[in-house]
């Protein structure tokens, strides 16, 4: 009479082949999983630098601290009340102010036009703001923008 059961040695081999298997089935699907977390990190990411973006520039030209040349905003999002610390755990942000050299005959403040900006210490009636928002995956999302004094 046959046994309904599985022997010893059937066991023993299931046991080896799943060791082998789980662990490599984890490893190729890890990398997936995390990065189909990058869309709603990367929409986030915009989210905060569009809105902190809006902000700053909202600030006169002369505002001091805020657009001296060379300051630089705090490195965690969560300091600022419009985002909510459970909502943004983990998302750091940054901005730098300079100023923008118009006066260079080769560059002439033409960055939006497919050339970087060139950034000067000489004072001038333009500052540009680069804010960079990065996510706890390590993405990064980064805005520039100018602003003009207004008289």
């Amino acid at each position: 009479m046959k046994s309904k059961g599985f022997s010893l040695m059937e066991t023993v081999v299931f046991i080896v082949l799943a060791a082998l298997i789980i662990p490599l089935f984890y490893l190729t699907t890890q990398p997936v999983i995390k990065d189909m977390m990058t869309p709603t990190a990367y929409i986030k990411a915009r989210f905060a630098a569009e809105r902190k973006m809006e902000e700053l520039m909202a600030y006169r030209f002369n505002d001091t601290p805020t657009m001296d040349v060379g300051s630089r905003g705090p490195s965690n999002l969560t300091t600022d009340s419009a985002f909510p610390a459970a909502e943004y755990a983990g998302y750091q942000w940054k901005w730098v102010v300079n100023y923008l050299d118009c006066n260079d005959p080769v560059n002439h403040c033409v960055g939006y036009l497919g050339t970087s900006l060139v950034t000067t210490s000489n004072p001038t009636n333009y500052k540009q703001i680069d804010l960079t928002v990065t996510a706890p995956q390590g993405l990064t999302y980064t805005v520039t923008s100018a602003i003009t004094a207004r008289y």
